[in-house]
């Protein structure tokens, strides 16, 4: 059984925090590999906000305000969220990523998806990081994520990218997987110029990153590609060594084989090089699930070494309940709600239905275009419990989606020992 407790979150007074939808809550992570001090990006409209915590989260302060907003020639402008953040657990140094894309207009202006839409040049997404080696006190200078090898620059970034054309993004947020060889392995979507019969519209692949022997950067490499594509990859690393990954139904091949409400999960026993074909995720007892396109997080859980799925999870795929969501959300990409939990069972790849648990759930009165999605879970180092970190956020087809409510929660989810 697991206990789930929820507060307000944050308590201190927050700022300015994003009114978009399509970003987390924040990106928070230990600042170390020992001890409680802990880093943590709060996304804004106007600027993401670095916070600190000596406390293991209980108090925190404002260390740093990023401005997310920069003026390009052309009349260009180029929006950066910053986050998430990798502490490297055998040398310590964090890596904070920041996520570029360019807009046609001042993105601060910019605060529902349909304007969005509009402003957004496509294919223009970069990603940079910065290095510290102080536990986040202070950061070097931004450099570009590029592909290490002849023929890649700042333009052609990385393997399938063309300028204006083909691009791609983090696909995962941590904890990302350090492979026992030195490799740190990172997911990525794309829009590539591969084969997409094969790959898929978005493509699901990975960069994989090394540091080089003085410790002062990374060297990039991308590869590692699923079958039929996807996006939204989770990432962990299964007890006999083998990687799952579990995806978000879209880009995919057409026709695919099962159900897009379905969740697809692959494995990969080469450390991430390559990759099975997809397969339905299931219930122990065989029944398929039905899942919205959204996002979902594996986590595995220090105190009792089990692992466990965050997602939409929604009625069994052959029951009546499951049709009448399907035939009302054609395009799948809600309802996201209720928000559950799950053990993985290792030796089946399946769900432990016994363990199911919601998280967050719809209230009856409230509109049906609420969304429990973008969130972000980590462990409590003192405890050993998962803590979740969520805003509530609405579908773009919300009327006057800016004056609704968007409370943020933090919640803890104690599972047994």
């Amino acid at each position: 059984m697991i206990r789930v407790t929820c507060e307000a979150y944050p308590s201190e007074p927050p700022g300015e925090l994003a009114r978009n939808n399509c970003v987390n809550a924040a990106y928070t992570t230990y600042a170390a590999p020992q001890g409680v001090a802990m880093l943590e990006i709060r996304p804004g409209d106007t600027t993401s906000d670095m916070w600190q915590s000596e406390n293991n989260g209980r108090t925190w302060r404002l260390a740093e305000r990023l401005p997310c907003s920069e003026k390009r020639p052309g009349g260009l402008y180029a929006r950066r969220d910053f986050g998430p953040l990798f502490v490297d657990p055998d040398n310590g140094r964090v890596i904070r990523f920041v996520r570029e894309f360019l807009t046609t207009e001042d993105p601060l202006t910019v605060q529902t998806y349909p304007h969005f839409v509009k402003v957004f040049v496509p294919m223009s997404q970069r990603t940079f990081y910065q290095i510290s080696t102080n536990a986040g006190n202070t950061w070097d200078d931004l450099r570009q994520l590029v592909e290490t090898g002849a023929g890649f620059d700042a333009e052609r970034w990385a393997a399938g990218v063309v300028p204006g054309k083909h691009t791609t993004v983090l696909g995962e947020i941590p904890p990302f997987i350090k492979r026992p060889d030195g490799r740190i392995v990172i997911p990525y979507q794309g829009r590539l110029d591969v084969n997409p019969a094969v790959y898929g519209a978005i493509q699901a692949g990975r960069f994989t990153a090394r540091w080089r022997e003085d410790l002062s950067d990374l060297t990039w490499q991308t590869g590692g590609m699923v079958w039929g594509g996807g996006c939204e990859q989770t990432v962990a690393q299964l007890k006999d060594g083998r990687m799952l990954n579990i995806m978000r139904t879209q880009g995919l091949v057409s026709p695919y084989p099962f159900s897009l409400w379905q969740r697809p999960y692959t494995i990969s026993e080469d450390g991430g090089q390559t990759w099975s074909r997809p397969l339905p995720l299931r219930y122990d007892d065989g029944a398929g699930l039905t899942s919205p396109r959204a996002w979902s997080q594996l986590i595995r859980a220090e105190k009792n070494g089990r692992l466990y799925w965050m997602a939409n999870i929604l009625p069994d795929l052959d029951t009546p309940k499951s049709a009448e969501i399907r035939k009302t959300w054609p395009s799948r990409a809600d309802p996201r709600y209720p928000l559950q939990i799950a053990e993985v069972d290792e030796d089946t790849l399946t769900l432990q239905r016994d363990t199911l648990t919601p998280i967050i759930d719809r209230d009856p009165d409230e509109t049906p275009y609420v969304r429990f999605s973008n969130f972000f879970a980590y462990n409590d180092r003192e405890t050993g419990d998962i803590r979740l970190i969520i805003r509530k956020a609405y579908s773009e087809y919300q009327e006057n989606v800016l004056d609704m409510p968007q409370p943020g929660y933090r919640f803890s989810l104690e599972v047994p020992a």
